[in-house]
């Protein structure tokens, strides 16, 4: 009895919906004019011979008291790349579609593009046609499309990610491929999964390079691979996802991570004029974690004019590596823009580390570093870092602490090893230990004065302490290429003061 009532109630209440809705009368006058939520459904940039395509909706409701049956028909028939579903059924026409007074129904419009044989992005034009009692309306179907290299998984190893290898592998005799492949500035690059660059392999990536990566995807520079990714300053290499709307243009998280591993010292994987965004991780640099006695690396990791923002986990993660950076930008990341852990080498000239990360409340700091961490196995690697100089820096954000190190006792690195110089902080951490030798170049809590923080501009102001405090042995331009010290001495940070 308990459940027979409730069934009961909804059977009495479907009736009388029912029945209200009968009691309406199908009009066919001339005079009923639908309503469109949108006129014009615009698809922004999609790749062509995607295998999924972007899926937008839109409403269609009938304004008048009376019910009206509508005729529904996408303009370009079966050829069209267009698809569309009408109340939740697909096809490309629909007869007498019923839409009772003040009520509305959905349509879903989906697109594939095919190839088009062209390096510069072109557009794709249909109509949905609505004829209600000889009335005729249309809604405009738009799509930007742009041809692009796909790479598609075909490897699957247990416990690794889907990939596919962009350079190397192996040939038909189980051979390992040694190559260097170049990727030209001709149409732009979408990675499903993994790209592999394999073992003795080098992928070079010409200056202008759009890469985009589908959801989870990224690009793996496996140990003693190589990756030589060096734009210009009017030509930068980007990587970001491969949603082009303008809905998704600053959401982190849309792709996965650029992850490097262990090599020899005369094969540093390289990086300048390059822009990384809205990622899991940007970089994740690391001896290969299988491994989990591996040295730290011989191989660098060298930065020259790299803007990485937006991740939702980590800007850099490094792990037992080697960088050398300069004019480096890392903004508005989930945990640490930058986190140094285990051993390594770092030598950061001009950088800019600042975390203004608005999506959820962030507890961490915009800058880490520690020498110890538990590996694959769970046992505790504590770790050397020798030869480590931080100058002419801002390491800033909107928490009260954004700078952090935590040494392992057993090896605390020794006078020398470790060195920030020149550099400004927003941190309630001491900084007037050994890592700090000079003093009078080392400055707390100081006001940058980026330009705009709620637009991600870090530039600094005519009123930022940063203008003239930096070391005059550097980098004799900025990131944006003006030169350093035009107006005295040279800025701390990524960014010179320009009027």
């Amino acid at each position: 009895m308990k459940l027979l009532r409730p069934l009961l109630l909804l059977a009495v209440c479907a009736a009388f919906l029912t029945a209200c809705r009968k009691d309406q009368d199908f009009t066919d006058g001339s005079g009923i004019t639908l309503e469109f939520s949108r006129d014009t459904i615009l698809f922004d940039t999609i790749f062509t011979q995607a295998p999924f395509s972007v899926n937008k909706r839109f409403v269609v409701r009938n304004p008048s008291n009376n019910a009206v049956r509508v005729d529904i028909a996408l303009q370009g028939g079966t050829p069209s790349p267009y698809r569309i579903n009408v109340d939740g059924a697909s096809g490309i026409s629909f007869d007498n579609v019923e839409i009772y007074g003040g009520d509305s129904i959905f349509v879903f419009v989906e697109v594939t593009l095919d190839q088009n044989n062209s390096n510069n992005p072109f557009i794709i034009e249909d109509h949905i046609q609505f004829n209600t009692n000889g009335n005729d309306q249309q809604v405009l179907l738009l799509a930007w499309g742009q041809d692009a290299h796909f790479i598609f998984p075909d490897q699957s190893i247990q416990g690794l990610p889907r990939f596919s290898y962009i350079a190397g592998g192996f040939d038909e005799n189980g051979n390992q491929i040694c190559e260097t492949v170049t990727w030209p500035d001709d149409l732009p690059y979408v990675i499903y999964g993994y790209g592999v660059v394999d073992s003795c392999c080098t992928l070079i990536i010409e200056p202008g390079v759009d890469i985009y990566m589908h959801g989870g995807a990224g690009l793996w520079v496996y140990r003693y691979g190589q990756l030589k990714a060096d734009g210009d300053i009017s030509q930068e290499i980007t990587f970001q996802g491969d949603r082009l709307e303008p809905a998704f243009d600053e959401l982190p998280g849309q792709w996965d991570r650029i992850w490097l591993n262990e090599g020899p010292a005369d094969f540093s994987n390289t990086m300048s004029n390059v822009v990384i965004k809205n990622a899991l991780v940007g970089i994740q640099c690391e001896t290969f974690p299988f491994n989990p006695n591996e040295p730290t690396s011989e191989q660098k990791l060298k930065m020259l004019n790299v803007k990485i923002r937006n991740c939702s986990a980590a800007g850099i993660l490094s792990r037992n590596y080697t960088i050398e950076a300069t004019n480096l930008l890392v903004g508005d990341c989930g945990q640490y823009s930058v986190a140094l852990t285990g051993g390594g080498q770092y030598m950061f000239d001009h950088f800019t580390i600042a975390n203004y990360w608005d999506y959820d409340i962030r507890q961490t700091s915009a800058f880490y570093m520690n020498n110890a961490y538990a590996d694959i196995t769970g046992a505790l690697q504590i770790r050397d870092i020798t030869n480590s100089v931080f100058k002419s820096g801002i390491i800033h954000g909107s928490n009260e602490n954004e700078f952090l190190m935590e040494f392992n006792e057993l090896i605390i690195p020794t006078v020398g090893d470790l060195s920030f110089d020149h550099t400004m902080f927003r941190t309630t951490e001491p900084t007037n230990t050994e890592y700090f030798p000079d003093q009078s170049s080392i400055h707390r809590n100081q006001n940058p004065a980026f330009r705009d923080i709620a637009l991600r501009d870090l530039h600094i102001t005519v009123n930022s302490f940063a203008r003239d405090k930096a070391n005059t042995i550097g980098e004799f331009f900025d990131l944006d290429g003006n030169p350093r010290g035009n107006d005295g001495f040279p800025d701390l940070g990524c960014y010179e003061y320009v009027e």
